[in-house]
């Protein structure tokens, strides 16, 4: 069985696969300006790509509103889901029924898509309680959502299925961005950019359990099995992995590049990092050594495994 690298290439304006092996571009699919994020169905063979239509969430300009649909087996745009009047896609994730779940920045909504493998508009769409809502994480059943808001300095807890159920806000830190849930969900974990700092969040109280400090500035969690936490850390060019229990760091690499998204193999204990400077680090994470790199197209940012 192959496996290939699906990498989002936001400045490239493409998604790229390559070659996991050999760090190989093998093929691309073009896409509009500025693509940010992906989500994978649970089957593993559908990518879910938001167009957030500009360079970061500080550029002006008005994002787009449109998520391409695509089927990463035979590497093709399958079709495009219209999410119209909402704009800036960010934060996109699937529950265990293969639901979308999509953040819209500039309108602070999260849009639901029922059947995205065919469906061409949103379902439903709820507010998030939050201003400038960046990523979003789902609980399995999709009944809660957790929306990281930049400019409130929020976490929203959201009901996506219930217009009558007010979002509950979160404080955090300053500038909270990456998050993840725990794998019981009683915990998220998040990373906040303003002030170098990471907290757990008690999920059925919306209260914080613990906050500590971390290397520099974080920028995405993801949670590496039931017991540890991977982080990503911006300014300090690294990764680290975190003892869930203890919130301690048990490993750290220096990866030379600013770390700005991570994917992780479903089975093999290996990191997928992708760096500002265009490259992309295979990364083992059992002897915390780096396996290999290569160079991708500009900005590179999450990628998901394809095994055919």
């Amino acid at each position: 069985m192959s496996e290939t690298l699906a990498i989002v290439e936001k400045s490239a304006h493409r998604l790229a696969f390559y070659d996991l092996a050999e760090g190989r571009l093998v093929d691309t699919i073009d896409l509009p300006e500025f693509p940010h994020e992906i989500a994978l169905s649970p089957d593993g063979r559908t990518g879910f790509i938001g167009h957030y239509g500009a360079w970061n969430s500080a550029d002006p300009r008005r994002g787009g509103s449109e998520v391409f649909v695509i089927d990463l087996r035979e590497r093709r745009l399958a079709h495009t889901i219209d999410l119209r009047p909402f704009r800036r896609l960010h934060g996109l994730q699937c529950d265990a029924r293969g639901r979308l779940f999509v953040l819209a920045e500039a309108d602070d909504m999260l849009c639901v898509v029922e059947n995205p493998q065919t469906d061409a508009r949103p379902d439903r769409a709820v507010r998030t309680g939050g201003v400038k809502g960046h990523l979003v994480a789902v609980t399995r059943d999709g009944e809660t959502a957790f929306c990281s808001n930049l400019l409130s300095h929020s976490i929203t807890k959201v009901a996506p299925f219930s217009a009558e159920t007010v979002p509950v806000a979160i404080e955090p830190g300053l500038r909270p961005e990456g998050l993840c849930l725990s794998a019981d969900e009683k915990r998220l974990y998040v990373l906040n950019r303003g002030d170098g700092s990471l907290v757990e969040i008690d999920t059925a109280t919306c209260k914080i359990v613990r906050k500590t400090s971390i290397r520099g500035e974080g920028t995405r969690i993801y949670r590496n099995g039931a017991e540890r936490l991977l982080l990503a850390s911006y300014i300090d060019e690294s990764i680290s992995i975190l003892e869930r229990a203890t919130l301690r760091e048990i490993g750290y690499l220096r990866l030379g590049g600013r770390a700005t998204a991570a994917s992780l193999h479903p089975e093999r204990r290996e990191a997928y990092v992708s760096l500002e400077n265009d490259q992309l680090v295979r990364v083992d994470l059992v002897n915390f050594t780096e396996i290999g790199r290569f160079a991708t197209g500009r900005e590179p940012d999450l990628s998901v495994l394809v095994r055919c």
